[in-house]
């Protein structure tokens, strides 16, 4: 489920917390730490396409010149940012026409392997860099569950019950939400985006996410 999708849930229900809120604190110290060096990295880079983010991540980074959002959603408050409304897998711009295609824990979301492939190649196209971050199942922790270990179960447990009353997402929605990650492994992010670098985020030594950038 989107946080578009959570957002509307919360509000019918009228929950006071939204999953995204309570999980925002430690979205925030990650995030921090993942884009301590990107103002320095990228500060050459004018213009900026985000495929499927949001733009808190960019109140995060620190920068709001030259970003450009594409989402299947536009929230109510854009806090200013443009939005643009669309797929990742079939960016309407030309090739080469950004200076950087961004995307942040994205591409495990957008369904089959096909698709992953599709979206890592639309990507390639339109950026002349790219910056593509995912997480990793090594982690003992899994951000969308909001729980430990229980996305290490076999993909046939994650079934509405076991989602609704086995993770703190669906406690806080009080119903259960659709498990949509399609997770990545750093072998096939190399096949994905070839020719590219991959780094490896960790956290008290285990491998947090992987990063694809060129």
């Amino acid at each position: 489920m989107s946080s578009a999708e959570f957002g509307r849930v919360c509000d019918r229900m009228g929950l006071r917390m939204h999953p995204k809120d309570f999980q925002m604190p430690l979205r925030q110290f990650f995030r921090k730490r993942r884009f301590k060096n990107f103002l320095a990295t990228y500060h050459s880079s004018r213009t900026i396409l985000d495929v499927g983010g949001e733009h808190y991540t960019w109140e995060i980074i620190g920068r709001r010149e030259g970003v450009v959002l594409l989402n299947m959603y536009s929230p109510k408050n854009t806090d200013g940012f443009p939005y643009i409304l669309g797929s990742g897998l079939c960016l309407p711009f030309a090739d080469k026409s950004v200076d950087l295609a961004f995307s942040n824990s994205v591409i495990e979301h957008v369904g089959s392997e096909e698709n992953q492939f599709q979206f890592a190649r639309e990507m390639l196209r339109v950026g002349r860099k790219i910056y593509c971050q995912t997480p990793s199942r090594l982690f003992p922790i899994d951000p969308h569950l909001t729980m430990p270990f229980l996305h290490w179960l076999p993909r046939t447990w994650l079934k509405p019950t076991f989602l609704r009353y086995f993770t703190l997402t669906g406690w806080l929605l009080k119903k259960p939400f659709e498990y949509d990650v399609t997770w990545i492994t750093r072998k096939k992010l190399q096949r994905m985006f070839p020719g590219c670098q991959i780094t490896t985020e960790r956290f008290l030594l285990l491998p947090k996410s992987f990063t694809v950038s060129n």
